[in-house]
């Protein structure tokens, strides 16, 4: 019984000894989506179009408050997501013209072509010299929002949509029901 002890003991050993000289195998990566760092070509001629004094906000509009808030790699001026589950791409951006902003939800159409809302359209609020920008889009993904103020009231979130971010915190989102562009109000 001591020699089969012992010899078990010895293989077991030996099997600790050998080292695997290969490395393993990395686990797979999970699937990341990467947004294109530019506007596509199609948004931008569509725009011109139909805003052609208006141009796309730019990260430098936006106030040393702002990015206190967040890291300079997010992009606040515009967002793209599938607000409408149509599988085609649509885009809320932010527009200045002079101290004028309006924030345009432009939603894809299958001939490449696109529509618009403009959801916020105000004046005398931007001073571009002044580099005062404190509101910026980003995607608002499916979840159920419950907010109490101004009044409890509930969002069910079944496709993307678009938050307005006021600093960090989230005032509004954009969201499609009924065919058209919703306003849910979270403040």
């Amino acid at each position: 019984m001591a020699q089969w002890i012992f010899m078990i003991s010895i293989m077991l050993l030996m099997a600790c000894d050998r080292r695997n000289t290969k490395p393993p195998a990395p686990a797979p990566a999970a699937a990341v989506t990467h947004y294109p760092a530019a506007l596509p070509p199609s948004v931008i001629n569509y725009l011109q179009h139909v805003y052609p004094q208006w141009r796309v906000v730019e990260k430098s509009d936006y106030s040393k408050t702002w990015w206190s808030f967040y890291d300079t790699s997010y992009n606040p001026c515009w967002a793209r997501t599938d607000i409408n589950d149509d599988q085609l791409a649509d885009y809320a951006l932010w527009l200045k013209k002079g101290t004028q902003l309006r924030l345009a939800i432009c939603t894809g159409e299958a001939n490449r072509l696109f529509s618009h809302t403009i959801v916020i359209d105000t004046s005398d609020v931007f001073n571009e010299a002044a580099h005062n920008l404190s509101m910026g889009i980003a995607v608002a993904p499916p979840a159920q929002i419950d907010v109490v103020k101004p009044r409890i009231q509930s969002l069910i979130l079944k496709p993307n949509g678009f938050a307005l971010m006021e600093l960090e915190e989230r005032t509004r989102i954009y969201h499609w029901a009924n065919e058209s562009i919703q306003t849910f109000y979270m403040k």
